[in-house]
């Protein structure tokens, strides 16, 4: 029978442990592929929550509604203009700073028509 010294039981312990630490992150690495998340710009609804420049929160949900077979751009919003829902092709940045203005005139994208 070998006689083993603290010195090599040491080392063999050493190197369980590491074989086990190895092999459990092959299995996370593996479990994370199949979770991936794919991203695009394929996506129809968004939020935007910030701070005004006065210091007052403002919420901004974009989303896409179909109307009449068409798709048309609508926004909810809340903030210091007030709260709301408007159909606008405005870009969300834009939006945001209307929201932000107490005395903005915010209007639907037909209120011509």
């Amino acid at each position: 029978m070998p006689k083993f010294t603290n010195k090599s039981l040491s080392s063999l312990v050493r190197l369980l442990v590491s074989a086990a630490v190895i092999s459990s992150a092959f299995a996370w690495a593996a479990q994370t592929d199949r979770i991936k998340t794919e991203l695009g710009n394929n996506e129809e609804t968004f939020v935007f929550t910030g701070t005004c420049p006065n210091g007052e929160p403002y919420r901004l949900f974009s989303y896409q509604k179909n109307v009449s077979g068409l798709s048309q751009s609508y926004y909810e919003y809340a903030g210091p203009v007030g709260a709301g829902t408007v159909q606008s092709e405005t870009p969300p940045k834009v939006m945001a700073v209307r929201i932000c203005r107490k005395l903005a005139e915010i209007i639907n994208a037909n209120y011509w028509e």
